[in-house]
């Protein structure tokens, strides 16, 4: 049996990868390592609901486009020259829209579960 492994850790913005070490606020980032286990990173803490949230995100996202033969270089270019407005992943020319706005759809469901009202909304 092939064993695998997903680790999800807090990171400081310093630890993050460019360009997600660039974010202010909550970030969050996925990759596979060298060894191949899925490592999900977020800038909040992951037992808190709202770094919980990012790394449900985040864990489905890269589940989505590593199923669908998605590479996580394809993602971490399009999000690299991406200087639009909002997320890379909102953009419709991004490689893994479909899969970020399901992650996004996930993320609202659980935050509403847990009578977060509000949670997304732009201030």
């Amino acid at each position: 049996m092939t064993r695998s492994r997903i680790i999800i850790e807090t990171a400081t913005p310093e630890e993050m990868r460019p360009p997600y070490n660039m974010e202010t606020g909550l970030a969050g980032d996925w990759y596979i390592a060298s060894d191949g286990v899925l490592v999900i990173k977020v800038t909040g803490d992951v037992l808190a609901r709202e770094g919980f949230l990012y790394a449900l995100h985040e864990l489905i996202e890269a589940f989505l486009c590593l199923d669908r033969g998605i590479s996580q270089q394809s993602v971490d270019a399009f999000d690299a020259r991406f200087n639009g407005d909002g997320e890379p992943g909102d953009d419709p020319r991004a490689p893994y829209r479909q899969e970020h706005r399901f992650a996004c759809l996930v993320e609202h469901l659980v935050a509403h579960e847990l009578g977060m009202t509000g949670y997304g909304e732009v201030r």
